[in-house]
């Protein structure tokens, strides 16, 4: 294993040497062997679905479709088009002994995505890699091994057109992985997605330096002053649009003075999608007359991160105890507040430390594509080097280029 990884960082020296016309050109061409090749990914894709035996939350990130397949590839197209992030000059000076100081971007080198269900990133996160120049290696779950392979083995036929398939490398093996997890030498990030159990088991197991993707514990504040029709829409949307996403509506909060009005217009669409209600003791009695399965709320409920039909309810004083709420509760992921208080809109905005804060907006933005990015590596919730959804330019890092005609310090 050891020689294999020694081998993928040499290699890598060779995508420094693309230029951006190259890079839009390799990435078009992965996107004609996919289109070319929905049948084969679909085959293995059922085979998949076939041996799943987990809950529907996970099934629903693994299933793909000709909808989602057409998704994957547009998203492909829009990475192609961007701006190439490598060697971009960021800003540049002259200090006072006359040295020409550039700060540029450069790619972190080789990257480890590790990542559960989701096969589209199998060829999505090969994109981002492209067009960052940086070499990676992939493990995805068990449980989508035939569509990842199936999609890699189209990925490798279009890179040895260019010389570059030594540059990445696919894993599937649990054994592989612990033994990859030692090569702090070689690896320079890994990038876990997945459960906060099986980040915590890579951090308690590496030294290899992390940027985390965890949980998406997401809450929105109903203010006082909301419009109330506009938060049902929201609402609904977050939690109901796509329940097994990370940016998914999980715990609500409401204004103890509008709970009355909003909650009894919430349910009635709530029943629509038969969410499931864990309510604090001081929501209980807004649900008892709607046709929603309704349970009460423990302290575990709001650390929960459903993945499903169910949502965490609560009232709250005012936007202070809202913010104390999910400053204890959340996984800084994506949070909104639905408001017309200027005051409590810059109070939220200010003391929420997610990497994502919306206002009177979705959670369910948050997501590379919807950003502009083309696609994500994954969502950031860490606080250091990249934060919300990584693009190619948050898988890069700087260097700084410094020119001088002889000068020495004194």
């Amino acid at each position: 294993m050891r020689k294999l990884i020694q081998n993928i960082k040499k290699n890598s020296q060779k995508l420094l040497d693309l230029t951006p016309k190259q890079k839009e050109n390799i990435i078009l061409d992965l996107v004609k062997i996919l289109r070319e090749n929905f049948k084969v990914i679909l085959e293995a894709n059922a085979k998949d679905l076939e041996n799943f035996n987990k809950g529907s939350a996970l099934k629903d990130r693994l299933l793909l479709n000709e909808t989602r397949l057409n998704a994957l590839c547009k998203s492909l197209e829009e990475i192609a088009f961007l701006e190439d992030p490598v060697h971009k000059v960021h800003k540049g000076w002259v200090n006072y002994a006359g040295l020409k100081i550039e700060k540029i971007s450069i790619p972190i080198g080789l990257i480890c995505v590790i990542y559960e269900a989701r096969p589209a990133l199998s060829a999505e996160i090969v994109a981002l890699m492209l067009k960052s120049s940086n070499a990676c290696i992939f493990k995805g779950g068990s449980e989508a091994k035939n569509t990842n392979f199936a999609l890699f083995d189209l990925v490798c036929k279009v890179l040895k057109n260019y010389d570059l398939e030594q540059c990445f490398l696919m894993l599937s093996e649990r054994k592989e992985l612990v033994e990859l997890l030692n090569f702090d030498d070689l690896i320079d990030a890994i990038i876990p997605r997945g459960s906060t159990q099986m980040i915590q088991e890579i951090a308690n197991n590496t030294k290899i330096p992390l940027i985390r993707q965890d949980k998406g514990l997401c809450h929105i504040f109903v203010d006082e002053s909301a419009n109330l029709k506009n938060a049902v829409d929201i609402v609904i949307n977050a939690k109901c649009q796509r329940v097994s996403v990370c940016n998914a509506l999980e715990t609500l909060l409401v204004h103890k003075n509008i709970a009355k009005e909003f909650l009894p217009l919430l349910a009635k669409e709530l029943e629509k999608f038969k969410v499931k209600i864990h309510a604090h003791q001081n929501a209980l009695e807004f649900f008892k007359n709607s046709n929603l399965e309704l349970l009460v709320a423990t302290q575990k409920d709001f650390e929960q991160e459903w993945l499903d039909y169910e949502m965490s309810v609560k009232l709250v004083q005012d936007c202070d105890e809202a913010i104390t709420h999910i400053n204890e509760f959340s996984s800084f992921h994506s949070e909104a507040i639905l408001s017309n208080d200027a005051k409590n809109i810059t109070k939220f905005q200010r003391y929420i430390h997610s990497a994502c804060v919306y206002v009177n907006a979705s959670t369910r933005f948050s997501d590379g594509g919807e950003f502009g990015f083309g696609g994500e590596v994954g969502i950031s919730t860490g606080k250091l080097h990249a934060r919300g959804p990584m693009g190619v330019e948050e898988i890069c890092t700087y260097k700084y280029l410094i020119s001088g005609e002889g000068q020495i310090r004194k």
